[in-house]
């Protein structure tokens, strides 16, 4: 007996075996002897011999815990109930530490019974035995996690677990995954990267870890994960080529991808394989390839079949190969495609808003229809709510648009695209301010959205709000713009200022447009009226040059450049424009601004009735065009036809009322000698533009007439806070103040008029008199001396100046200044 112990301890168990039989053989009752040669049978995996040892040994020894112990062990997998039978009369005979392996093995058993309440009395019963035994922890606490929810109690069997070995591995996955089920992320991470330091190559750790840090939204983290699995050489990973697939596609590495698919293929030609390896080649860009792999997956499906089942795989097949179509313009076989997905699967939401997109692209009206469907079968689809609200929008119908994109920001309600659209639609719609709501919401939700900027900058502009379009012009400045977007942007930029006065620069923002595109005429055009306002004519006109290099036969920059020579104010350049407007009415006979400007161009010129002429040819073109009766008037005017002036006036304020027109009225009323008429037309002009510096100076000079000069002080001054460089109020102000005995007040107006026209002789004649009055001679006659100097054929100030000379006492210069008077009104007399 002892020699066969000493074998079976040193596991030379065939010797054993014989030993324990001879001893058998010997005495056939010795339970020992049974017990170690069935301990030896079981070994050996001769488990039918094992039993009949184990049984016999039980029948000598019904006290031999051991013998119940092992045949539970032996029975477990294939006689559960009597497993259960032997381990539950091994522990009524032994329930000492020494045969704490029942209770545990009787545990696992209640395990695979579900019994999960006895299995857990069970594994506590061991801890009670021995409170080492981490297998009994881990036991508890995955029955407690997997299938009892108590979360918490799990945790807390872990962590037991984890104190008794730091290394268990098993032990931190599980109370990860115990963390994942009560959302604690950060700890759940924490244990998954413990393990991971513990078993570095262990595929699946990487792959949970990436898990959990996805759903903690560190994407970058995650991504990392990924790309470390897929450097992975693990047996078990290797073993996967469609999840290998995955991860190099994942990973970008598509054709690492193909590659592994591919042989995963040749060995195992499955139609779900194929359909992987097609969908990896559409992420490659390989669409012809993808298209092969999708037929080989429809042929394979249908197999000994002619055609393919009504199955949601092989209505898949269609729906990819759909989109290959799709990649590669061929839109006809594409729709067809997605109609064979409906066929044959007609709850495919999908399939039916790729047709609809289809049907769009083909410009069928069909399209609305399948994205009703898609919304009828997933009300969720965001894309179809998307889709259809461009179908309406490019139809004109803005409203039904604008509630589509209401519906999808209920399923997306963070998505920068729908309230995009949706502003871009309100804009459309023409309600600027909602359009603004909206795309600022989209640059919220993305600060560097350029086209939310860009057209939140035009909503901007429309609602005159020009110091936020400003604002936004200058982000997108700052941003990294397409040539289209920055080309688009310059230009509104430009128009914006040009809005505002500012043409200095409006000018920049064209000239900085001009190198995205050299050739654009209208472009040079819109530099040319720039420099014109900015009164640099000569490169104005510089500018007109090119555009007509660009466009010969431009009517627009014949007129600009003609303007532009027409304001150096010399005959020569009054003659090259008059070429210019004649260039541009020979293009454009009908052109009734080239019209216009020649005839202002005649009138400077001196001939009349030409003029006269060109402004009627105007007004039988367009008998509504109040500018051409304007310019008649002022020729009229000036050819003394004072009645016909005002009837062209009339005639102009019946197609509309302007301040310029009611000033000019009011100026023929005055030369008619209707002052009240006059002072009528002024107020007027003033009640439509409050800003009109000509008409209060107007109104002025008749409450001066009227001598009534407190009115014409305040309407002087109103003059002078709209144009503070307007010489003639300033002088007039003074003179006013002079009458109403202001005197420093006309004393600083008369140094204003100085500085403003210095070589003005009727601003140094007036303050001559005014000092004449204060009785200030000296300076007096310095004044009369200098506007003498400036204009010295002037009779009357010679006269004048003879008479303070008089008063200083300087006769002898006084009686020169009176010859000198004498001569020159001789000689104006007999001319």
């Amino acid at each position: 007996m002892k020699h066969g112990i000493y074998f079976f301890d040193r596991s030379v168990l065939t010797a054993a075996i014989q030993d324990f039989t001879a001893v058998i053989k010997e005495d056939p009752s010795n339970a020992q002897a049974r017990l170690y040669r069935g301990r030896a049978y079981a070994k050996q995996q001769q488990y039918r011999n094992a039993i009949q040892d184990l049984a016999a040994a039980v029948h000598l020894d019904p006290s031999c815990w051991l013998a119940f112990y092992y045949r539970g062990c032996i029975l477990r997998q294939i006689d559960p109930k009597r497993a259960v039978q032997d381990f539950s009369v091994s522990v009524l005979i032994n329930d000492t530490q020494e045969n704490f392996c029942s209770f545990l093995h009787r545990g696992i058993v209640y395990s695979e019974q579900c019994q999960w309440s006895l299995a857990i009395c069970d594994f506590e019963s061991v801890l009670a035995l021995d409170s080492s035994v981490i297998f009994a922890y881990l036991n508890i606490g995955l029955i407690l996690l997997l299938h009892l929810d108590q979360y918490y109690e799990a945790i807390r069997q872990f962590t037991n677990a984890i104190e008794i070995d730091p290394l268990n591995v098993q032990a931190y996955v599980c109370r990860a995954q115990a963390y994942h089920k009560i959302h604690n992320l950060p700890n759940a991470v924490k244990d998954i990267n413990r393990a991971i330091h513990l078993y570095p190559n262990k595929s699946q750790l990487c792959i949970l870890s990436g898990q959990y840090l996805m759903e903690l939204k560190k994407y970058e983290l995650a991504s990392l994960c990924i790309h470390q699995l897929a450097e992975m050489d693990e047996e078990s990973f290797m073993a996967q080529p469609v999840q290998q697939a995955l991860i190099q596609s994942f990973c970008q590495n598509h054709n690492k991808a193909i590659e592994c698919l591919r042989e995963a293929t040749a060995t195992q030609p499955e139609p779900s394989m194929f359909v992987i390896l097609g969908k990896i080649q559409m992420k490659a860009k390989k669409t012809k390839d993808a298209l092969r792999s999708f037929k080989k997956a429809m042929k394979l499906l249908m197999a000994s079949a002619k055609i393919l089942p009504n199955t949601f795989e092989a209505a898949e097949m269609y729906y990819l190969t759909g989109l290959c179509y799709m990649e590669q313009k061929s839109l006809l076989r594409a729709r067809d495609a997605f109609s064979m997905a409906v066929r044959l699967h007609s709850s495919y939401p999908d399939a039916f808003y790729q047709r609809g997109l289809c049907r769009m692209q083909l410009r069928q009206a069909k399209c609305i229809r399948d994205f009703n469907q898609a919304l009828a079968l997933c009300p969720s689809h965001f894309q179809a709510y998307m889709s259809r609200a461009a179908y309406y929008g490019s139809k004109g119908r803005y409203s039904k648009a604008i509630l589509n994109c209401n519906e999808a920001i209920k399923i997306l309600p963070n998505s920068v695209r729908a309230y995009f659209y949706r502003g871009t639609l309100k804009y459309q719609n023409k309600t600027f301010r909602a359009a603004i709501e909206d795309l600022s919401k989209s640059i919220d939700l993305n600060k560097t959205c350029i086209l939310a900027y860009y057209n939140r900058a035009i909503c901007y502009h429309q609602i005159k709000d020009f110091r936020k379009a400003l604002k936004d012009y200058g982000i997108l400045l700052l941003l990294e713009l397409s040539k289209e977007i920055d080309f688009k942007m310059l230009i509104n930029r430009g128009l914006l200022y040009m809005e505002l006065g500012d043409y200095a620069n409006a000018c920049e923002d064209f000239k900085e447009a001009t190198l995205l595109s050299p050739d654009d005429s209208q472009i040079f055009q819109a530099i040319g009226i720039c420099y014109h306002r900015l009164h640099e004519f000569e490169e104005a006109v510089r500018s007109f040059d090119q555009v007509l290099k660009l466009d010969p036969v431009s009517v627009d920059a014949y007129v600009g450049r003609g303007n532009s020579y027409m304001e150096n104010g010399h005959e020569a350049g009054c003659k090259q424009a008059q070429k210019d407007f004649l260039r541009a009415i020979h293009l454009n006979p009908k052109c009734i601004k080239a019209r216009i400007c020649l005839g202002y161009n005649l009138q400077a010129l001196g001939k009349l009735q030409r003029a006269w002429s060109q402004f009627t040819v105007a007004i039988c073109i367009d008998p509504k065009c109040h500018a051409a009766y304007d310019g008649r008037a002022s020729v009229c005017l000036q050819m003394g036809e004072t009645f016909a002036a005002f009837q062209d006036t009339n005639a102009a304020l019946k197609l509309t009322t302007t301040a310029p027109l009611l000033t000019n009225r009011g100026v023929i009323n005055q030369l008619m000698g209707y002052l009240p008429c006059a002072m009528k037309d002024y107020q007027q002009a003033i009640s439509v533009d409050p800003n009109y510096a000509l008409a209060y100076f107007n109104a002025a000079n008749i409450y001066f007439h009227n001598r009534q000069f407190s009115q014409a002080y305040c309407y002087y001054s109103k003059v002078l806070q709209l144009d503070p460089r307007s010489e003639s109020a300033v002088m007039n102000r003074a003179i006013t103040n002079t009458l109403l005995n202001n005197i420093e007040e006309a004393k600083e107006d008369f140094e204003k008029a100085i500085c403003l026209c210095p070589f003005s002789a009727a601003v140094y004649f007036n303050r001559a008199n005014f000092y004449n009055g204060l009785k200030q001679y000296e300076l007096a006659e310095k004044d009369i001396s200098t506007a003498l100097s400036i204009q010295p054929n002037d009779a009357l100030m010679y006269k004048f100046r003879a008479d303070i000379r008089g008063k200083l006492g300087f006769n002898k210069e006084a009686v020169e200044d009176y010859k000198q008077a004498i001569s020159i009104q001789e000689q104006i007399d007999s001319m």
